[in-house]
């Protein structure tokens, strides 16, 4: 059988790609022609090899669903046996005359295409044109995996109304080998940033690469919480100040220059080293140095990007997450600090100080559950799926 993963979002799907390769399987991945540049694939690995079974093609953008081609999208989907999709794929794969068999949403795919929004007078028609064939074709997915999500959240995937087979299981959203072997050892400066001399001059560091959105909300779900982490790490200063210790954060989102004047507020400058925008490959090497990784601090969450990124190379994170709403669906959760205040931050932060071998442990035991519960078990049940249908395609 031959696969069609449709997206790239986070450049989650190129990672489930390699797993289904590995696998045995001939899996190519079709990246919409408005993906965000620093998720390209060439952007998650140092090899060549991707450009043997990636391609960007012609269609993707919905504000441009009336003048796609569809022939031209028909053609490119029509090699596959078996299409895996995001974002707007459902929308293309419909109005297409094709059905997914797996829809794997990331989120904005599933919270607001498929429902009508207030855009751009002139966009408006080709958006609401895009809801009508998402909605259809998440719809008419033969299964959906989604992982757990907040309550809140759940009761969105409910007014899509999906009759299907829905799967709990996260994306396997970093291809963990490619960050083995040594790779995260080699090219010790990023950016300008010399991250053997950051290691050696700091006793703590603390990374948060999520977006910076806390203030200037294009959408409720995209808060995350990040004026929370520099408040709770001024205290934190207060509380500790012979402690050597830094804070990395990202130069991404729309409240970078709000959360310079908080900083700012605050009088932690000097304490703060912001790095712009960059590929994963650049990020990971990041990440390695860090004796703690941030994610959201303001909606519970099990997984994502941020999340993902950091258990993959078994550093500890700390971030919201209301376990009661995730328990029925593992046998285990994936050990970690919980925060969702300013408060429970620095509660956080002075824990990780007095305990730093327990919390060495934590992102080692959080690599574990990567490893059986992101990737084993979502990629077994992709398998599976792909095996049934060539065996009801072999027997029809």
């Amino acid at each position: 059988m031959k696969i069609g993963i449709i997206g790239n979002m986070n450049n989650a799907y190129f990672s489930l790609s390699r797993y289904l390769r590995d696998a045995g399987f001939d899996c190519e991945v079709l990246i919409f022609n408005n993906e965000p540049s620093h998720f390209h694939p060439s952007c998650d690995t140092d090899s060549d090899e991707y450009k043997f079974y990636c391609r960007v093609v012609n269609w993707g953008d919905p504000a441009r669903f009336f003048f796609d081609d569809f022939d031209e999208v028909r053609k490119d989907i029509e090699v596959y046996d078996f299409l895996i999709g995001n974002g707007p794929a459902p929308a293309y794969v419909a109005k297409a005359g094709r059905k997914l068999d797996i829809f794997m949403p990331y989120g904005y795919d599933l919270y607001s295409l498929p429902f009508f929004r207030f855009v751009h007078p002139l966009r408006m028609p080709a958006y609401l044109k895009t809801a009508y064939y998402q909605r259809k074709g998440i719809r008419e997915a033969g299964h959906i995996f989604m992982d757990r999500t907040n309550e809140k959240f759940e009761s969105i995937f409910k007014k899509i109304d999906y009759k299907g087979d829905r799967i709990v299981s996260p994306i396997p959203m970093v291809y963990h080998k490619e960050y083995e072997n040594g790779f995260l050892n080699g090219n010790s400066e990023i950016h300008g940033l010399d991250l053997d001399k950051i290691r050696k001059d700091h006793d703590l560091i603390i990374v948060q690469h999520a977006r910076q959105i806390w203030k200037k909300l294009p959408d409720y779900w995209s808060n995350k919480g990040n004026n929370k982490l520099i408040e709770g790490y001024a205290q934190f200063l207060k509380s500790d100040s012979a402690f050597k210790s830094t804070l990395i954060l990202f130069e991404y989102g729309t409240d970078v220059e709000v959360s310079k004047q908080l900083i700012r507020q605050c009088g932690i400058e000097k304490h703060v080293i912001w790095m712009p925008k960059m590929s994963r490959k650049q990020l990971m090497k990041i990440l390695a140095i860090a004796d703690l990784i941030i994610g959201e601090l303001h909606h519970s969450w099990i997984s994502y990007g941020v999340i993902m990124e950091a258990l993959s190379i078994g550093k500890p994170v700390l971030h919201y997450r209301q376990d009661d709403e995730y328990l029925e669906d593992y046998p285990e959760l994936y050990p970690m600090l919980n925060a969702n205040s300013v408060s429970t931050v620095l509660k956080g932060l002075t824990y990780l100080v007095d305990n730093r071998r327990e919390v060495q442990l934590i992102g080692a035991k959080g690599k574990e559950w990567f490893l059986e519960y992101c990737v084993k078990r979502t990629v077994s049940n992709i398998v599976s799926i792909i095996n049934q249908k060539k065996l009801n395609s072999a027997s029809a």
